[in-house]
Formats: structure tokens, sequence, C-alpha cells
């Protein structure tokens, strides 16, 4: 018997239908507001988007292997730290095809996002049953911090992405589908390797499954165990990394300041890392709107920050005005909570929550950031479409004359005009948001400045141009990747002419932002200050200034003043090992010279501008010594140990050693235990001139 027009078979037949082109049409909504305007919002270009695409560049120039020479390596370093992985491999044929582009950076990116969204669809058709399964990736599109943050080529995106997927594939599993195991688990590899939160986010809520369905897995054992095997097999690079450089998440933790790695006790780590892990489960930090409006009444108006903790997020990070999610869609994410923890004994519901409650577990080792903290979005957003559905269903029974499909069709509609017209006023307004512009806001200019410097060094061939890198992190890796290989296109400082005699005449032009002009103008050891042009920021205000300039006639005199005040040591008084301990040392600008001797490996001392590093340690008795550790940082350095009693050296050991991604222990043992009473240590940085920082975290005598 044939389906009649009105028939419920063919009624659901047009229902799948239309939810096919509205999910199409969903993703269409998604790919379009990423798109548009994607090299203009943000509005920076950042060092950490940038170094996605250089790294897969070098790493081709290199035959596929990283500057220590490992072949596809696991892990890319980044500022000193080991935290890029998939994120350059990903930027490879994209690169290889259409060269190093700021669109082709972000434009790839955004496709990978492709995967959460596709994700989140499919995870609410297949696992919560859902009719309206087209709802999700337009949700996902709408949300303001993940707006945001898709049209980078950050790497937290990324990992969000391949977590989606791993919760839509294991919720397949769950499904008595067990060969989507298989596929969830390395979804959920992708994820880890992705970006250094995804790693304990994704350990965590696999050990969580395996624990709240470990029924299950009982049952489905033979899967299971090749899982088992599988999960071996996927971690093989993460333990090939781990043998070669052991001390890179220590290090990495160093470098973040993580709690971890200071000298608390455990307990107090604990209550740290809990203090931490609430902030992300705050619903005020992810529906509050920053700023809200009761700041924007009273702009003087002081919250509670234990509570709004969206005000210590960088503006770079941030939807001025929307929340990090949407604030009106927080009935229907509370809605859906509530329907999550009623039916906990759901796999799909209970799945939700624990998702929720790992999402903080990688940002509270450090703190908490909304990068770091990104992939909660998932489950809320799927949150919110279970709630919007209780709600449309409630709608209908209160008003049974509503059609179901003009509902959805309105909700479709309104996510859609909402999708554009936060794009739009992201595009037209974000750029004046917030007027802090330099190194610790926006760091706004890359796509602005090394190109009109490329093009000026290009032009003209007896010029050298210097770019100064006080306005942005990581600046020289923004000029490779955006004028790699000219040779009179250099960065650059003003400081280090002022603090030191280089040629300067009107062959070199600077490229400098207001900081360094005002300091040109101050400073006293400069005429002829001549600027040729200027780059504005986007409220109109001058950004960089194009300028030349000359010394003035006295310098020489100027500079050797400056240079025996520098190379003077300041004297003071340290306990150290029990003992009252006179201690000259080079000037410092990080800490105080106790902290070379805290016991602690955390913090540093950092000499103001004087290299070598010089330490002398008078006793007022003599005392024996045999060896000194010093735990120095990555360049090339020379150490030298000299051991006096009365006035005559009785012992000296000088060691050097190469470039390192991480800090390192340098010990120098003497020939014999000496009795002394005067110990003097130099660290020298190898390749930087006089005029330098040098770094030294801790000094151990035995």
């Amino acid at each position: 018997m044939s389906d009649s027009p009105t028939s419920p078979v063919s009624t659901k037949s047009a229902s799948s239908r239309l939810a096919v082109w509205l999910f199409l049409l969903g993703i269409a909504v998604y790919l379009l507001t990423r798109l548009i305007g994607l090299a203009d919002f943000p509005i920076y270009f950042f060092t950490d988007e940038a170094i996605q695409t250089q790294q897969a560049t070098d790493l081709v120039s290199r035959g596929f292997r990283d500057g220590a020479g490992v072949f596809l390596p696991t892990y890319f370093e980044n500022g000193g730290q080991f935290n890029l992985s998939l994120s350059v491999y990903a930027q490879l044929i994209p690169t290889l095809i259409f060269g190093k582009h700021v669109w082709v950076t972000r434009g790839t990116a955004v496709l990978l996002t492709l995967v959460a969204a596709a994700s989140l669809g499919l995870t609410f058709k297949d696992a919560f049953k859902s009719r309206t399964w087209w709802l999700a990736p337009l949700l996902l599109a709408a949300v303001p911090a993940w707006f945001l943050h898709s049209r980078t080529a950050f790497e937290t995106t990324l990992m969000v992405s391949f977590y989606a997927a791993f919760l839509a594939f294991y919720l397949r599993y769950r499904s008595d589908h067990p060969e989507f195991l298989y596929p969830a688990l390395i979804a959920g590899a992708l994820a880890f390797y992705s970006y250094s939160p995804g790693q304990v986010i994704v350990v965590v809520t696999g050990l969580m499954l395996l624990a709240a369905d470990a029924r299950y897995h009982w049952q489905h054992r033979k899967a299971a165990l090749k899982g088992l095997a599988l999960i071996i097999l996927l971690a093989l690079p993460y333990l090939r990394f781990t043998l070669t450089e052991g001390g890179a998440q220590f290090q990495h933790l160093t470098l973040l300041n993580s709690y971890w790695v200071k000298p608390f006790s455990f307990w107090e780590k604990i209550g740290m890392y809990f203090v931490r892990y609430l902030k992300g489960l705050n619903p005020f930090y992810w529906f509050w709107p920053n700023p809200s409006l009761i700041e924007r009444i009273w702009p003087g108006v002081t919250l509670p920050t234990w509570l709004f903790s969206t005000q210590f997020d960088l503006a770079r990070h941030t939807m001025f005005g929307y929340g990090h999610i949407f604030w009106a869609t927080f009935p229907f994410w509370l809605a859906g909570l509530i329907r999550c923890i009623r039916r906990f004994r759901d796999p799909a519901h209970r799945t939700l929550i624990l998702a929720t409650l790992a999402a903080p577990s990688g940002a509270a080792l450090v703190d908490w950031g909304i990068t770091r903290g990104l992939v909660f979005i998932i489950p809320a957003t799927l949150m919110i479409a279970l709630g919007l559905e209780m709600a449309a269903t409630w709608l209908r029974s209160k008003w049974l004359r509503l059609s179901r499909t003009l509902i959805w069709l309105a909700v479709f509609a309104v996510l859609t005009g909402f999708s554009f017209w936060m794009m739009t006023d992201a595009l037209t307004n974000g750029p004046t948001w917030t007027d802090n512009y330099g190194l610790d806001g926006m760091q706004y200019g890359a796509r602005q400045v090394f190109p009109r410097a490329a093009e000026i060094a290009k032009s003209e061939a007896d010029t050298t141009v210097y770019v100064s890198s006080t306005w942005a992190n990581g600046s020289d890796v923004l000029l490779r990747y955006f004028a790699d290989g000219i040779p009179n296109l250099q960065m650059g400082n003003i400081n280090a002419w002022a603090l030191d005699y280089r040629p300067l005449d009107d062959s070199i032009l600077f490229v400098m932002t207001e900081d360094d002009l005002d300091f040109i103008y101050s400073c006293g050891k400069f005429t002829d200050i001549n600027i040729e042009e200027t780059l504005a920021y986007p409220d109109g205000s001058p950004g960089f200034y194009f300028v030349r300039l000359a010394y003035v006639p006295e310098i020489l005199d100027i500079l050797a003043q400056e240079r025996e005040a520098r190379q003077a040591l300041i004297t003071t008084e340290m306990l150290l090992d029990g003992r009252q301990v006179t201690v000259a040392h080079s000037a410092l600008d990080t800490n105080e010279i106790a902290h070379a001797f805290d016991g602690d490996p955390t913090t540093l001392i950092r000499t103001l501008e004087a290299n070598p590093l010089k330490i002398v340690l008078s006793y007022p008795e003599p005392v024996q010594l045999q060896s000194a550790t010093l735990l120095i940082g990555g360049p090339p350095t020379r150490v030298t140990v000299a051991a006096y009693l009365a006035g005559d050296q009785v012992a000296s050991q000088t060691q050097e050693v190469g470039q390192s991604p991480v800090t390192r222990e340098l010990t120098l043992t003497f020939d014999e235990q000496v009795t002394v009473d005067e110990i003097q240590i130099e660290v020298l940085s190898v390749y930087d001139g006089e005029i330098a920082h040098v770094h030294l975290w801790e000094i151990t005598l035995k």
C-alpha cells in the first residue's frame, strides 16, 4: 500500500529532509560568519597564530625535522615551551599550496572547526534522538566566545573541535555500536595532541567515562581490549617526546608561573587547584556580559571578582558586552542542565555532565582563562539545545495551533539573524571596542606594520629598516611570517642604540611605537628626529612612527659614563646557609639576589642590562667548597666560578653549554674541596653583547 501525501511515513520523510536542509543551511551560516572579513576580525594577528604556519614552513625546509633534528616531531617549540603539535601539521598543505597569508592560516583553522559544528549536530541527532538536531551548529555559531576564537588560528579551537568529535563517536559506541570506540579514541588523541590543557581534559574525561560506563565496557570487552591496544599505539608519539624532552612539562608549567611547581604543600596545591577549577563552572563567568549593563551605567562600580571573574579576561579574548556565551541562552542552558541531572542514568545526558565537569580541569593547573577552558562550550551548547527543545515543546502544549515547523523556522531565523548581527557588530565596531592596542592589550599592527616595512626595504635597498618589538609578543616570528628573507628588514629597538654606540645615519629607518618616540625625545641622546610617516590605530590615533634620527655630538661621553655605572656592583647583606654573607652583584631588574639562593627553581633573577651577570660572595669566616650548581636558561651560556682565600685564587672552573629549549642545571666541580672566604660567579650569555638581560634561576653551593 503506497503512502499518501499526508501519511505519517511521508510526513516523517519530509521532516527528515527539512532537517537535513536546515543542518546544511546552518553549516553555511556557520561558515559565512567565520569567513566574511576573516582577516579583519579579530583585529590582531597574533604570534600564536603566525607560529603555526611558520613552524610548518620551517618543518618542510628542514626535511620534516625540527630544529633539533627530530623527524616528524611530536611537539614544536613556541616561546621556550613545547605546546604546538597537530596545529602545525594542519597548516602544512595549505601553506605549501597558497603560501603564508592571514586568510590561509585562519581559514585552515576555520575549516577544521567544522568538525565541532558537525559533531554537535550528529550528537544531538544520534545520542539524543532529536528531530531538531540541525539546531546544534547554529547554536555554536551564535556563541560569542566561539565566534571570536574560531576566527583565529589559536590551537584551542582545534582541541575543542576534536573533543566534540570524541564525544560524538563515544556516544555512538555507547549506543550498542562497539566499532565506534576506535574513531572515538583517535579523535580523543587528536584533541590530546592539539593543545596542552587538552591533555588533562581528555585524560580526565576518559577516566570518568571509564568508571561511569564500566559495566558497558566489560560487556564489550573484546572491543575495549582492542581499544586499549589502540591507546598504547596513539600514546607512542607522546612517549617518544617524554623520553627525549623529559623536563619539558616542568619547564612549561614554570613559564606559565603555575603554583604546581612552587614550594607549596600538597594540600595547599590541591586547594589552589579547586579554587581555579570552580571558576570554570561559574555561570556568571560564562553568561555575564563583560562589561555588563551595571558597569556601563556606573563605570566606577566594583563587582566581586570571585563571582564576576570575566573582569580578569584580556580584551583580545572577549566580545565587548556579549559574555562568553550569550546571556539570553542562560535559561535554556539551565533547563538543559536540570534535565541532564534528572536523567543522569542515561548515558548521553550523563556524558554531558561529565564533559562539563572535565572542562576546567586543564586550566586549573595554572589559572583560569577562556582559551584554556573553551571546551566548556561543547556540553553547554548541547544543553542549550536541549533547553530550547523543551521550551518549544512547552510552547506547543500551551498553544496547540502553533505549527512545530513554524516554531523551528522562527528559531532558525532568530539564530541566523543573531549570528550575522554579531558578525557585523564585530567587523564594524570591534576595532574600537578598546583603545588599548599595545602589548598588554590587542597587540595590533602585524598585518599593517610588516608589509609596509617590507615595501620600504624592497624599494630602498640602501635603507635598513628596524621594527620595534615592544608592542607584541614574539614579534620576530611575525617578521618571518610577513617578510622573511629581506636582509635589510630586521627587528630592532631604539633603546639598543641608546645603551651602546652603533652606526646611525640616514640609511637607518626605525619603526617605533609612541612609547619609543617618547623615549628618544626624553633620553637626551638623539637629535635631528624626522618622522617620515605614521600608521594609525583603528581609532585614528597614531600607532607606529617611521623615524630617522642621529646621535647628539657628545654621545660617546654619555655612553662611557653609563657603562661605568653599569659595571658597578651593588652590595648587600644576605643570610646564606645560616651565615651572614656580603653579596656584591650586577644590577637586577627582576627579583632580588636572594631569589638565586632560595631553593625555588621557579624564581629567577635577571640583570638590568649587564652581561655577564657577576656575583661575589664574601664570607666573614672561611668555608668549604667543592662544587657550584647553577640553574640557567636556554641561550648559549658560559659560567665561571672562582674561589679565593685571603685574596689569592685557590680554584677556578669554567664551563660552556650551547642552546637549549629548556632550563638546565650546570655543575662546576673543583678537583678537590677547597677552603674559601670569597666566591666569584660569572654567567655570560655568549652570543649577546655587553648590554643584555642575563637570567639565572638558582645557585647551589656544596
